[in-house]
């Protein structure tokens, strides 16, 4: 017997953190659609740019990680209280055994600062970053980090989730602020990379998919 096929709806709505991030990976046994893609500005008096690429990763043996970037744009301008649409019409995502599709982002804005430390209750959720230079945050800013490395137990993980925002709650010091990251089972370390950033919230995300499947 046929299995007919199964259609999935969904919206991934982000905030653009700073450095590049993978919003959607096509799943296994999947074919997807982007049917629409937009950007708004939400900063105040900013002028931040978007790139929005098409990944294709090869899966075959062979090949296996070979990664070809296709820019759909590449620092778009979104001017204060304006939003850019990305995609009004479609764009087909394929898994399949040779090859698997992500859409990745990456912004250009203002206020990017580096991260040097950050401490971590993973009861609580409370996080105090640590930043290299002067961070102008004040409390009830919208902040987004990334590349955050943290030691957990015998392995690592990027945390927290960099596709989403997060409210300062307190500035203790000009290069430190306090934030709640959400509450995880296991106490984590911090462990500098060297590539962990914070900024003001300037871009969010939203992208329609539909999903297909015959699994």
């Amino acid at each position: 017997m046929a299995v007919a096929p199964l259609n999935k709806f969904l919206t991934v709505a982000v905030p653009v953190a700073p450095g590049i991030t993978t919003v959607y990976t096509t799943p296994t046994g999947v074919s997807a659609i982007v049917l629409f893609a937009t950007v708004a500005n939400v900063g105040i008096n900013t002028y931040p740019t978007l790139t929005f690429t098409h990944r294709r990763k090869s899966t075959a043996t062979q090949t296996f990680g070979n990664t070809r970037d296709i820019r759909v744009i590449k620092e778009a301008e979104i001017p204060p209280n304006d939003s850019l649409v990305v995609i009004d019409g479609r764009l087909v995502l394929e898994r399949t055994a040779l090859i698997s599709d992500s859409i990745v982002v990456s912004g250009v804005q203002s206020g990017i600062v580096s991260i040097t430390g950050a401490e971590y209750d993973h009861v609580s959720g409370v996080a105090t970053i640590t930043t290299e230079e002067n961070h102008n945050f004040n409390v009830d800013d919208e902040v987004t980090m990334s590349n955050l490395n943290f030691t957990v137990g015998s392995g690592s993980v990027n945390f927290p989730d960099p596709q989403r925002s997060f409210i300062v709650t307190a500035t203790p010091d000009p290069k430190q602020f306090v934030t709640n990251a959400g509450i995880a089972a296991n106490a984590h370390t911090y462990s500098n990379n060297g590539l962990a950033r914070v900024a003001p919230l300037q871009m969010e995300l939203v992208v329609s998919i539909l999903e297909n499947s015959t699994s």
